[in-house]
């Protein structure tokens, strides 16, 4: 762990990220798969129903909860594909999954011939908040594996900071239906690769959140994040100057 890792400014930003991941997008995922919360899960969650009453809003118990979830897609990085810097999506789309628990009948109190609809009342994904979030993940998960000085991290920091727009340059995903999920025991998946693109090696991370979810033939997105370019800087043949030592101020 890097304590002190971000200033108090950064912090407030990188927080905002966590938390729309793990509340506008993943919330309902996260109480039914009874991940790890530092303020705990909620007791119920609602579902938006059409009973033969009339619509309603119900509290449930996760176990018998049904959900939605949407996952955005769009085209692979634009670096990858040789287009110039856009802070355009392109034409992104979203796979929508659900979950229905096969006791809902009895939940809900039905006869074997009334109908229920179960409505969808997922807000559409913020694609610019995604996938910086997504862009953080990767970023993190590039340190731990080549470490700060491992890596030229191109315009990365600033992607997840806010101050750079063109953000489907370096962060993007794959039109295709994803693959079946991974082992039950593969929650999140991030797969660090190396492409080489004209006379740059780039440094790459594919991520798949939730990995063991979704159905027996297609799994969750697969998200590849530009992380750097492999190597340092081009060494200078002039003598360089003398660097101060680094300070580094704690603060109480």
């Amino acid at each position: 762990m890097l304590e002190k890792a971000s200033c108090r400014d950064c912090e407030a930003v990188t927080s905002y990220l966590d938390g729309y991941l793990a509340n506008a997008i993943f919330k309902d995922v996260r109480v039914h798969a009874r991940v790890q919360s530092r303020r705990g899960h909620p007791a119920t969650l609602k579902a938006h129903v059409v009973l033969p009453e009339g619509d309603q809003v119900l509290d449930l118990a996760p176990k018998d909860h049904p959900y939605f979830l949407h996952m955005p897609v769009w085209d692979r990085p634009g670096m990858m594909r040789g287009v110039p810097p856009t802070s355009n999506f392109g034409d992104a789309k979203v796979h929508v999954y659900w979950y229905v628990p096969p006791s809902i009948r009895e939940t809900l109190m039905l006869t074997s011939s009334q109908m229920v609809e179960i409505q969808d009342k997922t807000s559409m994904p913020r694609l610019v908040p995604f996938a910086r979030a997504i862009a953080k993940i990767g970023y993190c998960h590039a340190i731990l594996c080549y470490g700060l000085d491992g890596l030229r991290s191109l315009a990365l920091p600033d992607i997840i900071l806010g101050r750079y727009q063109n953000i489907s340059h370096f962060v993007g995903s794959f039109w295709a239906d994803p693959r079946p999920p991974d082992d039950a025991h593969v929650m999140h998946s991030c797969v660090t690769t190396n492409v080489t693109n004209g006379r740059f090696r780039y440094q790459t991370v594919q991520l798949r959140l939730f990995a063991n979810s979704g159905t027996e033939k297609s799994g969750m997105p697969i998200y590849e994040v530009i992380v750097g370019i492999e190597g340092r800087p081009g060494a200078s043949s002039r003598r360089p100057a003398v660097r101060p030592p680094k300070v580094i101020r704690l603060t109480g």
